[in-house]
């Protein structure tokens, strides 16, 4: 009877922590690029690209693993360590396990003092990335820097205490001194757990 009692005691342990991960990923492929998403607007919490013609997909976004710790495919960090300026660093991640890369990075260098209200001014503008006021790193090696252009279809950044839902998305495109980035597109939700300023 106690063995009995364990097992199902350690069975019970089990299906709360498999039952409490979400997956908040949607993934629709492209009809006219193989293996990467559509490019869409509706919080799917994916980037897809090609790397030299190879597809790159973020990882899946799953909250609720073992402890609460959850496994993001995007991160917005801001580093205001420069007296003159501020960087924006948009970081996405790939499954490890997957592909030849870890990461794709868009550095930006902003005004001091960028704040979500400059964020939100980003949203239907399109920036050439220069290699000097910006650049594209994969891998997190800062010595192959890129060029490239993107454009924010949405911009949609607030403080999480608002009951309206941040919002990322848009197209972009790289050239890194031994990379070619095509056919770049991202959608994504943006929870507390993946903006840093």
């Amino acid at each position: 009877m106690i063995i009995l009692v364990r097992c199902f005691f350690v069975l019970a342990i089990a299906i709360v922590f498999v039952s409490c991960r979400k997956n908040h990923t949607v993934f629709v492929e492209d009809n006219d690029a193989k293996n990467l998403s559509v490019f869409s607007d509706r919080g799917n919490n994916v980037m897809s690209c090609y790397i030299n013609g190879s597809p790159f997909r973020t990882q899946d976004r799953i909250t609720g693993i073992l402890f609460g710790r959850s496994d993001y495919d995007i991160n917005l960090r801001k580093n205001n360590l420069a007296t003159d300026n501020d960087t924006l660093i948009v970081s996405w991640f790939a499954d490890g396990q997957s592909y030849e890369h870890y990461s794709i990075e868009l550095i930006l260098s902003v005004k001091k003092g960028f704040s979500y209200t400059d964020f939100n001014l980003l949203e239907g503008k399109r920036l050439a990335i220069d290699g000097v006021n910006g650049y594209f790193v994969l891998d997190h090696k800062s010595g192959e820097k890129g060029t490239g252009s993107i454009y924010f279809h949405r911009a949609f950044l607030i403080s999480n205490d608002s009951t309206e839902i941040s919002r990322f998305s848009g197209i972009f495109e790289a050239m890194l001194p031994s990379y070619r980035i095509t056919k770049g597109r991202f959608d994504h939700t943006l929870p507390g757990g993946v903006v840093f300023f």
